[in-house]
């Protein structure tokens, strides 16, 4: 799951639901799913981490209450951005020239006599190459990753604030749920995160998610002090 899925109640949750028993969070999760808005949308409207929605949901589509809204291409396109390649008409780029036509050579002009050979020169022996050690440049010592300066930054690079929200779901998406087990971060809170990384994997693993989601490279500002 990628939090851009829309889902929808089914057939099933209206036949099952005066049976259905689910703690206070998980019905307001559950009766959040629309078929309008997308699941990171849903998860933030329901006041529930990301990290909670993803089994929530599995287990929702399992018992089979809710199931995928396909959308068409316009939602599509309203939703990403993305420009709509069918209005912009079909542009046949111009023809690109690997190589220049060859001139044409002129005849060789006949082969004057080769003059007489010259005596054979001794060449003077080499001179040694003095061996210079490659210079190596150290990275600088960087302490723990602070969680709450990398989502400060992640929200700073969008002007709305939902929106920062949103992307800092979709970047942490991109994180092996197991790096972030292993350091004891079961959720993301969006202001004042305490949480302090210090294992290079996850850090590497965050870096690499904010580069791909949001095209920026991570500033060592986000880093402590060694």
């Amino acid at each position: 799951m990628t939090g851009t899925e829309i889902y929808k109640r089914t057939a099933v949750y209206d036949r099952e639901a005066g049976t259905i028993r689910l703690h206070a969070p998980q019905w307001k999760l559950l009766l959040a799913f629309d078929g309008q808005r997308s699941l990171a949308e849903v998860a933030l409207s329901a006041d529930v981490s990301f990290a909670e929605a993803l089994p929530l949901t599995e287990r929702f589509l399992t018992q089979e209450w809710i199931e995928e809204q396909p959308i068409t291409l316009d939602q599509y396109l309203k939703r990403t951005g993305a420009p709509n390649v069918s209005a912009l008409g079909s542009v046949v780029p111009p023809a690109v020239v690997l190589h220049e036509p060859r001139a044409e050579t002129p005849a060789p002009a006949p082969a004057s006599p080769l003059p007489p050979p010259l005596a054979p020169k001794v060449a003077a022996p080499p001179l040694p190459i003095p061996v210079i050690a490659p210079v190596t440049s150290r990275p600088l010592p960087r302490g723990p990753m602070r969680l709450s300066a990398v989502v400060d930054y992640i929200t700073s690079l969008v002007g709305n604030t939902s929106l920062g929200q949103l992307l800092v779901y979709r970047v942490f998406l991109r994180v092996p749920s197991d790096l972030l087990q292993a350091e004891d971060i079961a959720s993301v809170h969006l202001v004042n995160d305490t949480s302090l990384i210090r294992g290079e994997a996850l850090q590497k693993a965050i870096a690499n998610a904010v580069n791909e989601v949001a095209k920026r490279p991570l500033p060592d500002g986000v880093y402590a002090s060694a």
